[in-house]
């Protein structure tokens, strides 16, 4: 029985970690099928399907990453990467696409690794998507020079973990922002666990813990909370009051990390009523005005 026992736990915890590594595959067919998601075309957005080929920093093979561009016609040089969340992919992304264009930017939407139609088998909390992300900024600045001349990287959930991390190397970003990021991965994944009712939840840090020696990634590398102090740009945090998965002393510890920062353009912001990845839904015109105001100071 006991023998039993522990090799049930095993195989729960092997597929716990197995889900925080390899999740569901939300592809553009999928999104506008299953869940009725818009494409930039039908927003009226021209735009270009693109593929990024990166070296992946765990295997040294080349990995492709699938992307779309959405140019603006009259941008002077602006530009917005757009990241998306776990589980999403570049279509989920989009929904800001609309607003960033308002604001006069080109748009680049890109798919994660082991995301959406792009390879990789693990997805690792911002770990190697860091490498990822970097090596894509550096061949769309080639390409592109006179339209990334002011780049901007807007991350939405895990995708802010991910915009922090590579940004914590770089000093030719124009501003940083995060639309409801959490403060550490194990927070994130013990929510969403205590959200989803799953059982066994004393073997969530366990799940973690095999989930990091099967990738061979470091979640504790690329804490938000560590990296919010390290960004050289400013930094604009947009957290939803609502949000499940940030509870309200995650809400204090990254409002801290902004005020910590001394830096008067970098902004915490907290939206009332909103729920993970919803703070644009409340007042869509006072969140975009205040990331403009932010815009603004952050580029001057």
């Amino acid at each position: 029985m006991a023998l039993a026992l522990v090799a049930l736990t095993c195989v729960v915890v092997y597929m716990m970690a197995r889900m925080l590594l390899i999740p569901p595959r939300m592809t553009d067919g999928k999104a506008a099928y299953l869940l009725k998601r818009l494409s930039p075309g039908d927003l009226g957005l021209h735009f270009q399907l693109h593929e990024f080929t990166v070296r992946d920093e765990a295997t040294s093979k080349p990995l492709k990453l699938t992307a779309r561009w959405i140019p603006h016609p009259v941008a002077m040089g602006k530009c917005v990467i757009l990241i998306h969340g776990y589980g999403d992919a570049k279509v989920g992304a989009i929904a800001w696409s609309p607003m960033w264009h308002g604001l006069g930017y080109h748009i680049l939407a890109i798919d994660l690794r082991a995301h959406g139609e792009s390879d990789g088998r693990h997805t690792t909390a911002g770990y190697l998507e860091r490498y990822d992300l970097n090596q894509i900024i550096d061949q769309l600045r080639a390409a592109k020079p006179n339209d990334t001349q002011t780049l901007v990287l807007f991350g939405i959930s895990l995708g802010g973990a991910v915009a922090l991390a590579a940004a914590e190397t770089r000093d030719d970003l124009a501003a940083v922002i995060l639309e409801c990021p959490y403060t550490e991965y194990s927070h994130a994944v013990r929510a969403h666990a205590s959200v989803q009712n799953m059982p066994a939840m004393f073997l969530v840090p366990w799940a973690l813990k095999l989930s990091q020696m099967i990738s061979g990634a470091d979640f504790d590398d690329v804490r938000p909370i560590d990296l919010i102090g390290k960004v050289r740009c400013s930094v604009m945090v947009i957290s939803g009051a609502d949000d499940p998965f940030a509870p309200p002393e995650d809400l204090v510890a990254l409002e801290r990390a902004i005020s910590e920062r001394n830096d008067p353009r970098s902004v915490f912001m907290r939206v009332e009523g909103a729920a993970h990845v919803l703070s644009i839904t409340p007042d869509p015109e006072t969140y975009q005005e205040r990331i403009e105001s932010f815009l603004k100071t952050s580029e001057q």
